[in-house]
């Protein structure tokens, strides 16, 4: 089985779009959709639905995203044979965003220790500007964040991403019938000027016509849960970032009455590693990230 038309299935799951996973890969839609109905026909079934408005897996798709993931994994770790092996050292500076701190680091550091025992790190938390701007600058050997570095001189994974929403204050009237509005009519908080939330916060206030009334911009998760527990506004951030204090009742989801976008997730490193172990940690950070993100309860990920 061509290992190519198993990424491109990955990269349209993950990005949820075919021209997208074209341009990612650096294909045409034309190419991609070929490599796509290869790979169904080998497989014998059907993978993806799409109509002009959505694009979902089919069962036999589902299914194929784990054993896709293997088997890339696998390849790859065949092709480092010659350049990574078990007795890789040294120091690796890495940069993490709040949202990854709070959901998936834990894992790939855990993982990392064990693949990579001889491997000091270096872990520095930073907003997505600062992390991007590191890796450029090449103070920083991989960044764990929320978009793709813009321009040359690095490379950036997409990983699976996942949901935003919005809590409050428990007792808050959870009634969706004009909640957005009633939402943004209020002080809200959310993440650090420059940030996925912060962006789409920015949209949503388009969307209804409403000027801000007053947003508390906190790059803290920690500090936005004390301060959304205090009744200080509602918070738009990723909810996998918060699950304990939604889970453990600290805070509460509102349902605004909108389908939200989708927090992407994203590991980057200097295009000067492209060969070697940063490459090789940065795609193991990926993997991390997508196991994780596959085995959040619905109203966390992005399914």
């Amino acid at each position: 089985m061509n290992t190519r038309f198993i990424e491109a299935f990955l990269q349209i799951a993950r990005l949820k779009s075919f021209r997208a996973a074209a341009d990612s890969l650096h294909l045409t839609q034309a190419a991609i959709s070929s490599r796509i109905a290869s790979l169904e026909e080998e497989v014998g079934a059907k993978l993806i639905e799409r109509d002009s408005r959505d694009l979902r897996l089919t069962a036999a798709g589902i299914r194929l995203l784990e054993y896709g993931e293997q088997m890339l994994a696998l390849e790859k770790k065949i092709q480092r044979l010659g350049s990574v092996s078990d007795d890789v050292t040294g120091l690796v500076r890495i940069g993490a965003v709040d949202s990854v701190i709070h959901t998936w680091l834990i894992d790939f550091l855990k993982s990392l220790q064990t693949t990579y025992p001889g491997i000091t790190i270096q872990l520095t938390s930073e907003s997505t500007a600062s992390v991007q701007r590191m890796v450029k600058e090449g103070s920083l050997d991989i960044a764990l964040h929320a978009h793709t570095v813009d321009g040359e001189g690095s490379t950036s994974i997409a990983c699976l991403p996942i949901a935003l929403g919005w809590i409050c204050q428990p007792g808050t009237s959870a009634d969706p019938k004009n909640a957005l509005e009633r939402i943004l009519s209020a002080p809200v908080i959310t993440m650090g000027r420059g940030s996925h939330p912060d962006h789409v916060l920015g949209e949503l206030y388009r969307r209804v016509g409403l000027a801000p009334v007053k947003i508390h911009r906190v790059s803290s998760i920690a500090a936005i849960l004390q301060l959304v527990a205090a009744g200080f506004g509602c918070a738009l951030l990723p909810l996998a970032a918060v699950r304990p204090a939604i889970e453990s009742g600290q805070v509460q989801v509102i349902d605004c009455g909108i389908a939200l976008p989708s927090q992407p997730l994203m590991v980057s490193y200097s295009a000067a590693n492209e060969v070697g172990k940063i490459r090789a940690i940065a795609e193991l950070a990926c993997q991390e990230c997508d196991r994780f993100v596959r085995a959040l309860p619905a109203r966390y990920s992005v399914k």
